[in-house]
């Protein structure tokens, strides 16, 4: 292991563990760490700073970036900028002394392959591809990587180089120099398709007198769906273009793909990931959590909060392999205790009653119980272990979340009632009836409820004879979604997610009794279609909200904690395979969990940070005062560090809680417009330099509980502050 010297902050008790920098030459780059505490309470987030300085030469930007608490990988991973800097914020869930350590790994050459295919993608699939590229005189050797979904020929010059079956275990192949004398080359390749997704993805690096050439999969190759002419030589006919399918993290062979000289290895940015012995990386900092009360909002029996919640991130259901935001936590496993005790810190925080946990998909034509395949079986076990982390924090006296359990009867391929009273079950005898796990369920109307998914309604059971639902050990509520087309809520259905902003309520006895809050939604047509709406800095979440205060339902479920997942580019559903349902981008997506504001990930680069999980707190508080008595603001426009290149631009806000007389709006701390009657302004951008800004929304008179943050997790205010919400944008000019 190669260890460099941390920048020390100076604190006294900091300076005694820190090593003093040699005066010789580095034979490592230096990373220096910078905390912003040495002590944070349980649950709180450590920020840290990275300052990497390379080797001379070499570049500051790029480098992969990865904490460690103990030795083993806890945290976003993020890349050096142009400075060589980074900034983590990292959740410390468990109290203690740790060592706090980040890694450097050198940049990678730059992936300029794509995953491509042809314009449409079909079952049992055949296509040929082709690409004609030029090599100087003098190559001294190449190696063509290729990966594929199913399997693959490869020719070059009309001789046959390799065969190729997966993407999983890449090997390179070896192409002799005299075979690239200096001309005209071409690349053929005939790939085939079984089942589901298809791709090729290939890098040919040739090394020249002038140095390093690549030849890379991209749209500017040729694809037939029939063999052409004199095939595989060079096709005289032009064929059509390929369609490009998503970058080499991109897609569902990104999780998978084996060694890969433009791809850092994967694995080591989920947390539990080991230290490797030879790393480059800092000093140690040492951080103590301590112990600390939690600051929950007051609850109310007579109305309770839930918030929808996955353990689906296993290596056998859904390893992030389309997520596009990074945790802060990193990309994490279900079954890892710290994880649920971090998200359970942080929703008891948010004045959140109980978890519904995410079972839809465990029977998918499935006749029985007992037929469930190792996935949901994974899924299962992360249950069980976050049982275990809830039972461990009641047993220190916090006051946790309750559980209720969320299984499927048609989520997808349908199962049949009778499976479903087998689960119901299995959840009484291994849940219900275990001691330690007993209390920690959700009982509602006498009853443990468990919550059922059935998207087709009453309907469907009546048109698919069987058993009746057995109800003897819970009270049962049917799961739908977008209530707005099926008009399920009238039928007593609860709601997964409606595609309205105004959420569909549903009554019970004439009473309200349930609707279901969004931080975005789609509707018909998926997450692309014009009904969808997507975060817009919190003006979604609010103005859904806005509902739950007008009836004031018994429950509000939240839509929702920690989904992260989606259909791939071209994977959609659909005939042209382009409707993407549960999670799309950054900004298209429904997740209240705080991640990374710059860490890349699928589709996107950076997330939201604590805005909103900092909007829950406060939008909850404000349910649960008996007088609205606080604001809560949400700036749509500018969006979160848009790049604005024009004269002006409109703001665009939105409220929610005790009416605002007027509004005013401060660019860079300066009043610009005040008495404005809102929802919307012109703001004037003319003589501002180019580069970052900041908007500011205030409400005179209007007072808020929490700060809505992007950066900081912001605990409860002991006193009330003005209401505010502020967005950064840049100049571009």
């Amino acid at each position: 292991m190669t260890t460099v010297s941390p920048f020390c902050r100076l604190v006294p008790t900091f300076l005694a563990g820190c090593a003093v920098a040699a005066a010789a030459a580095p034979a490592a780059p230096r990373l220096e760490l910078r905390a912003a505490a040495e002590r944070v309470g349980m649950g709180r987030t450590l920020q840290v700073e990275a300052q990497l300085q390379p080797l001379p030469g070499n570049a500051a930007q790029g480098w992969l970036l990865l904490p460690y608490l103990d030795g083993k990988r806890w945290g976003h991973h993020e890349y050096s900028d142009a400075e060589g800097r980074a900034v983590f914020r990292i959740p410390l869930p468990v109290p203690g002394q740790y060592s706090l350590r980040v890694e450097a790994v050198p940049p990678r050459p730059p992936a300029v392959e794509s995953w491509i295919w042809a314009p449409e993608t079909r079952d049992r699939q055949t296509v040929f591809l082709q690409h004609g590229f030029e090599v100087p005189a003098g190559v001294s050797g190449a190696a063509l990587w290729l990966a594929v979904d199913d399997q693959a020929e490869v020719w070059l010059d009309g001789n046959a180089v390799a065969q190729v079956g997966g993407w999983s275990a890449v090997k390179p192949v070896a192409l002799l120099a005299e075979t690239l004398r200096q001309g005209s080359h071409v690349l053929s390749i005939r790939a085939e398709n079984g089942l589901g997704p298809a791709a090729v993805l290939v890098r040919l690096e040739v090394q020249t007198p002038a140095g390093g050439q690549v030849v890379a999969s991209g749209p500017d190759w040729r694809v037939f769906e029939t063999a052409p002419p004199a095939w595989p030589a060079l096709a005289p006919g032009a064929g059509g273009p390929a369609r490009r399918l998503g970058s080499i993290d991109e897609g569902p062979w990104s999780g998978s793909l084996g060694p890969w000289p433009t791809r850092q290895d994967r694995a080591r940015l989920f947390t539990g990931a080991e230290l490797p012995a030879d790393a480059t990386v800092s000093e140690a900092l040492r951080v103590q959590v301590e112990p600390r009360p939690l600051d929950r909002i007051p609850a109310d029996p007579e109305h309770l909060i839930g918030v929808q919640w996955e353990p689906w991130f296993t290596p056998q259901a859904c390893w992030w392999q389309t997520a596009y935001a990074v945790p802060l936590m990193g990309f994490y496993h279900s079954n890892d205790p710290r994880v649920t005790r971090q998200h359970v810190i942080w929703l008891v925080e948010a004045g959140v009653d109980f978890l519904i946990a995410d079972w839809t998909n465990h029977l998918w034509d499935k006749q029985h119980w007992a037929d469930r395949d190792p996935g949901a079986d994974s899924i299962v076990q992360a249950t069980t272990r976050a049982l275990e982390t809830l039972a461990d924090m009641r047993d220190e006296g916090i006051a946790v979340p309750k559980m209720v359990l969320y299984p499927g009867l048609n989520n997808g391929p349908s199962t049949t009632l009778g499976a479903i009273n087998e689960e119901l079950e299995w959840i009484h005898r291994e849940y219900l009836q275990n001691p330690r796990f007993h209390d920690l369920f959700l009982w509602y109307q006498g009853k443990p409820l468990v919550l059922i998914h059935n998207g087709a309604g009453p309907d469907w059971i009546q048109a698919h004879p069987g058993p009746t639902l057995d109800e003897r050990f819970f009270t049962v509520r049917w799961h739908g979604s977008q209530h707005q087309i099926n008009r399920l809520h009238e039928r007593g259905y609860w709601s997964w997610m409606d595609g309205s902003l105004e959420p569909m309520l549903t009554l019970r006895d004439g009473r309200p009794e349930c609707l279901t809050v969004s931080v975005g939604f789609f509707a018909d047509g998926g997450w692309l279609a014009p009904s969808a709406y997507g975060r817009r800095g919190g003006w979604t979440l609010v103005e859904s909200f806005k509902a739950a205060l007008k009836h004031r339902p018994t429950v509000i479920q939240l839509h929702q904690f920690n989904e992260f997942a989606g259909q791939p580019e071209g994977q959609g559903y659909g005939p042209k395979h382009d409707v993407y349902l549960d999670s799309y981008s950054v900004e298209f997506s429904d997740d209240l969990e705080p991640v990374s504001l710059t860490a890349p990930a699928y589709r996107g680069a950076g997330g939201w940070g604590f805005l909103y999980l900092n909007l829950t707190r406060a939008l909850v508080d404000l349910y649960r005062q008996p007088k609205p008595r606080t604001t809560v603001l949400a700036l749509a426009r500018p969006g979160f560090m848009e790049r604005l290149t024009g004269d002006s631009t409109e703001v665009v806000w939105t409220w929610a809680g005790r009416p605002p007389e007027s509004f005013t709006l401060l660019l860079d701390g300066r009043p610009v417009l005040t008495g404005v009657q809102g929802p919307t302004a012109r703001l004037d951008l003319r003589g501002l330099p180019p580069g970052r800004h900041t908007v500011r929304l205030l409400a005179p008179g209007a007072v808020s509980r929490y700060r809505l943050s992007w950066t900081d997790d912001a605990p409860r205010l002991t006193d009330l502050e003005p209401a505010s919400a502020e967005t950064p944008f840049v100049i571009e000019r």
